[in-house]
């Protein structure tokens, strides 16, 4: 399951109505879903939607949901029978009964960032009328379909295992959440009502037929209660010996890419870039006959960039990390390719981390336990 706010999953949805959102934040390799850089989640918004006049700014008919004044939004406004015809399964995992309710809020939630990375440059199967395409491919071999089903699956799974979690530690929402869940709901009404829609019938166009506010509040007083376990994990966490000492490195990184584009350099040009990082490897010694070479490459335009990094797990590209986690001495140098081009690094030694990388080693942590445990029997989805 991945870290998501609860203010991510409800506002985000705006998207398909053409509303500008505050962004997800990102990491170097990885794009986030409304988390903290330190790995921890927080729920300091929630359901309301901004909603303007069609004739504003804020509005794009050519997104589908988008919406007026004069206009009721509804399910079939927002998704095709393709995405509806998706939604609204019923899932049993372990002891757990997901509706078709709690079906629809995830799936909303995956469609909407598909289509946030879609709206921000990402090729992501459509269809002519500006819908995502169910049948396209979203990988080599998989189709979207199948992917918002495989994701959905997955927050469940991650769901389930976070409530038993909170079970077992005797977890309760406190006051302030219940209150902020009530002020969202009460904006959303407002946010409804703007539109001449009850609460009721705004939600429904977004999760479905089955939707109501009660069944809403339930979801998100469930997935606060996830929030809630994520965090007492984190801050409950007892780290081995040796496990908040971090590699720190060097490196000095010539591109196989246009940085600015994302497209892949003529192969001649990657050769120069592997040739130009194999030769400064060989030619330095020292940390600072590196970072001087560094500075000239830049200075020539060779270099996209030359930086210190103290690394946490997930903070990087794999072959980037592998190298950093394995056993080095001080002052090892190596050359490694990732999909951005040829870094040449250097190692520094190591770090004991800061909080925020503390907090972020023992999510990782979390993250590896709940992965095993999902992918047992024990939580396989059953279908009815």
């Amino acid at each position: 399951m991945r870290k998501i706010r609860i203010s991510s999953v409800l506002m985000a949805i705006c998207i398909m109505a053409g509303i500008c959102l505050s962004g997800c934040k990102e990491t170097k390799t990885t794009m986030s879903t409304g988390t903290s850089s330190d790995g921890t989640t927080g729920s300091d918004s929630g359901l309301s939607f901004s909603v303007e006049d069609s004739s504003g700014s804020g509005s794009d008919a050519s997104v589908p949901g988008a919406s007026s004044s004069f206009v009721k939004m509804t399910f079939e406004n927002n998704y095709d029978q393709a995405a509806i015809d998706e939604m609204g399964k019923i899932v049993k995992i372990r002891d757990m009964q997901f509706t078709a309710l709690d079906y629809n809020f995830y799936f909303a939630n995956e469609y909407v960032q598909l289509m946030r990375m879609q709206l921000q440059g990402t090729s992501i199967p459509m269809t002519k009328s500006g819908f995502l395409d169910m049948e396209g491919q979203i990988s080599q071999d998989m189709k979207v379909k199948d992917y918002m089903q495989k994701a959905v699956i997955s927050d469940f799974q991650g769901e389930v295992f976070l409530l038993e979690y909170a079970q077992k530690n005797n977890l309760q929402l406190d006051g302030d959440i219940e209150t902020k869940i009530k002020e969202e709901f009460d904006k959303t009404k407002k946010s409804a009502e703007d539109i001449g829609m009850t609460l009721d019938e705004y939600l429904k166009s977004y999760y479905g037929p089955t939707a109501t506010e009660e069944g809403l509040r339930a979801i998100l007083q469930r997935y606060e209660l996830v929030n809630t376990a994520m965090n007492h994990y984190v801050e409950q966490y007892k780290f081995a010996e040796g496990e908040t000492m971090l590699p720190t490195v060097y490196h000095v990184l010539y591109p196989s890419l246009d940085l600015t584009t994302g497209q892949a350099l003529p192969d001649d040009k990657k050769a120069e870039a592997k040739q130009k990082a194999e030769a400064l490897k060989a030619s330095v010694k020292t940390l600072d006959e590196l970072k001087t070479k560094a500075e000239e490459g830049k200075a020539a335009n060779e270099v996209a960039e030359a930086a210190e990094y103290t690394v946490s797990v997930g903070q990087m590209v794999k072959p980037f990390e592998d190298w950093c986690f394995a056993e080095h001495n001080i002052g090892d140098i190596d050359v490694v390719e990732t999909i951005y081009g040829y870094h040449v690094i250097y190692f520094v030694g190591k770090k004991e981390a800061d909080e925020s990388q503390k907090k972020q080693i023992a999510y990782k942590a979390m993250e590896a336990e709940m992965q095993k445990a999902v992918e047992s029997e024990d939580y396989a989805p059953v279908f009815s």
